[in-house]
């Protein structure tokens, strides 16, 4: 028969942890973060819809920009000269496949005309393959692969008892080393886009000199491992790598090694995304608002708890927009909660793709909306991705899990009103 703890050890683990609560009051942040996340930006009315606020012109470059993101990319030569190039290798046939909505993507299995939104990075960049892998092909063209994905739970006990199941990936698949990406929600790219490097680079600390265990690393502000320093590269990458059209930042597409022949056929023009539709799809990006919070005063113990947990050391809350090619960006208080570097992550979501395999850009928490969450889908609720962090979120997660269990659903009911 299993031993149990002692009730008198229980009581005395949740009378410490009111104190300290109570201690800690004394020095949090008390004023709840501002409902207007995205500054001038924030509106409730849906990310993608065209804003009462445009001018007529930005109104036609929205709109063309928007076109770009949602309809369907065609295999050339076409009629639609402007929107063929497709491949020969690729993932999704448009931006919107992957990003429903502007949202994020979907797991394989969910319920859609077009599964997509989960992509695969190779861990040997320089292979046959390149660097990440095209599950589609056109005719006369081999795609690179599929994947199996399946689940292992475990089930991890906290401290009040309550247990809580988390669900570990395994993936299927000819290739070794694969890694997944979830395509993310694409609310609030511009404001992010206008808040300084400088800035950025300055709440950096990769040697932790001031020795509070958070040694965050600065790379670039988009994509889960910082791979693209602006909102202009990250959006011309997508286009190369997710759906094979060739534009002036990435050139090559994968794939025509296998028929260089039929690849200069079908090619869509050099390049085939111009400057000016590049620019239209980063406009639309750039200009899609951020829904308001809905904090209010039954919000503040969640506020606090986010804070004494520590969770603010690499979600800051808050960041000034510096000035930006579109003016409605330009000096806005905004609360992303991200800070936009690197952190060791823990060895549970190493990632087999990369040399710096613990690390992980700090994902924002705005308009969190409904999982799945991380960077692979793993996580099915916000408690969940929560005790996935380890590495330099370990006191923060041992924090959460000492919590009680009212004061966990606090802090969750103030994330979900972000």
């Amino acid at each position: 028969m299993p031993r149990t703890k002692p009730l008198f050890v229980t009581l005395h683990l949740f009378a410490l942890t009111a104190l300290l609560l109570q201690g800690a009051c004394q020095s949090v942040e008390q004023h709840l973060p501002a409902n207007t996340l995205g500054g001038a930006l924030t509106s409730s009315a849906p990310p993608h819809q065209v804003s009462s606020t445009f001018t007529p012109e930005e109104r036609l470059q929205y709109s063309l920009g928007a076109s770009f993101f949602n309809k369907p990319w065609v295999t050339a030569p076409s009629t639609t000269h402007d929107r063929d190039g497709l491949g020969p290798l690729f993932n999704a046939h448009s931006c919107s496949s992957c990003h429903p909505r502007a949202g994020r993507g979907l797991l394989p299995g969910a319920s859609t005309a077009e599964r997509g939104g989960l992509l695969f990075r190779f861990a040997n960049t320089g292979g046959p393959f390149g660097a990440q892998l095209q599950t589609r092909a056109l005719p006369g063209f081999i795609a690179e692969g599929q994947v199996g994905l399946s689940y292992k739970e475990q089930t991890l006990r906290l401290a009040d008892g309550e247990t809580i199941a988390l669900r570990k990936p395994n993936y299927l698949s000819e290739h070794p080393g694969l890694s997944p990406r979830l395509a993310p929600r694409l609310i609030g790219m511009g404001l992010i886009d206008a808040i300084p490097q400088k800035a950025l680079a300055a709440n950096a600390d990769p040697d932790d000199r001031n020795r509070d265990g958070i040694s965050g690393r600065y790379a670039g502000r988009f994509g889960w491992k910082g791979e693209q320093p602006t909102l202009r590269d990250q959006v011309a990458k997508a286009f190369a790598e997710d759906l094979g059209i060739t534009n002036t930042l990435f050139s090559h597409t994968a794939g025509c090694e296998q028929n260089p022949a039929r690849c200069e056929a079908i090619s869509g023009g050099d390049p085939e995304l111009s400057d000016e539709g590049l620019e239209q799809v980063v406009g639309y990006l750039a200009r899609l608002n951020v829904p308001p919070a809905r904090l209010s005063d039954e919000h503040r113990e969640g506020w606090t708890l986010f804070q004494i947990a520590g969770c603010g050391s690499c979600h800051t809350p808050s960041w000034q927009t510096g000035q930006h090619a579109e003016p409605q960006l330009n000096e806005q208080t905004i609360y992303p909660f991200s800070d936009f570097l690197l952190h060791d992550m823990g060895e549970a979501l190493s990632d087999p793709a990369s040399a710096d395999a613990r690390e992980w850009r700090t994902a924002s928490l705005w308009a969190l909306g409904d999982g799945p969450y991380l960077h692979d889908g793993r996580a099915r609720t916000v408690l969940e991705a929560i005790f996935w962090h380890g590495g330099e979120a370990q006191q923060s997660v041992d924090a959460v899990r000492q919590f009680t269990g009212t004061q966990r659903a606090a802090l969750i009911e103030f994330l979900r009103a972000l």
